[in-house]
């Protein structure tokens, strides 16, 4: 696996070098600023593409639960950053976000895959999409989808879980299975991101990461 200090800053406009640090406790703050009249947030990718396997994120908070309305956080595969696909392919998410309350029923987290490259749907809109609302407000969350060619399953988990264990404590699960235009195949890079969506947020946000891994999945 690897540590959230092993995933490299990419200078992007939504992104200040100052929005992302490393404490000296070895966790990955990612903040969303206001300097002056304006603000902004923080995302960063992996230099390298990853294929198929395990993707898990340690987060700290049950902030994460009750963002501010405009507030989302993404933890996600995007194969555009490195040309691989355009915009509305070849990603898949794990978000936290209420996405401005526009919603029938409440949510403040989802699980979306965008389709390979080839079959873009129209107005670019998700091959498929779980919007889901966590009652509970855990202190600490796993967040991990396992990434195959023939599905992905999407794992929220109270605590913190080893990549190598399997699910426990699960607040939410749910499988894509593949039909040939609706999952990615190809590696991909993997990014974060601490966005403010239509507004500006009513305060600042500091998100925790305790650690990132990434299983390859066992070769045949």
């Amino acid at each position: 696996g690897r540590d959230v200090t092993g995933v490299q800053t990419c200078a992007l406009p939504i992104s200040r070098a100052a929005n992302l640090s490393v404490a000296a406790d070895g966790a990955l703050h990612m903040k969303v600023v206001k300097q002056g009249d304006g603000w902004s947030g923080s995302e960063m990718f992996t230099t390298d593409d990853l294929g198929f396997g395990t993707y898990q994120w340690q987060v700290e908070g049950s902030q994460i639960y009750e963002m501010d309305p405009m507030i989302v956080i993404g933890l996600f595969s995007y194969g555009p950053i490195h040309k691989i696909g355009s915009d509305a392919e070849e990603e898949i998410d794990i978000e936290f976000s209420a996405w401005n309350h526009n919603q029938q029923k409440p949510i403040n987290a989802d699980f979306t895959v965008y389709p390979p490259s080839g079959h873009r749907r129209p107005n670019g809109v998700s091959a498929w999409e779980h919007n889901f609302y966590i009652a509970e407000r855990p202190s600490q969350t796993t967040a991990r989808f396992v990434w195959s060619a023939a599905q992905i399953d999407f794992y929220l988990m109270s605590g913190f879980v080893s990549a190598q264990a399997p699910p426990e404590h699960v607040l939410q699960h749910d499988t894509l299975t593949n039909d040939g235009t609706n999952i990615p195949h190809v590696a991909l890079p993997i990014g974060m991101n601490l966005w403010s969506f239509k507004a500006p947020p009513e305060h600042e946000w500091d998100i925790v990461f305790r650690r990132f891994d990434f299983l390859p999945a066992p070769q045949k």
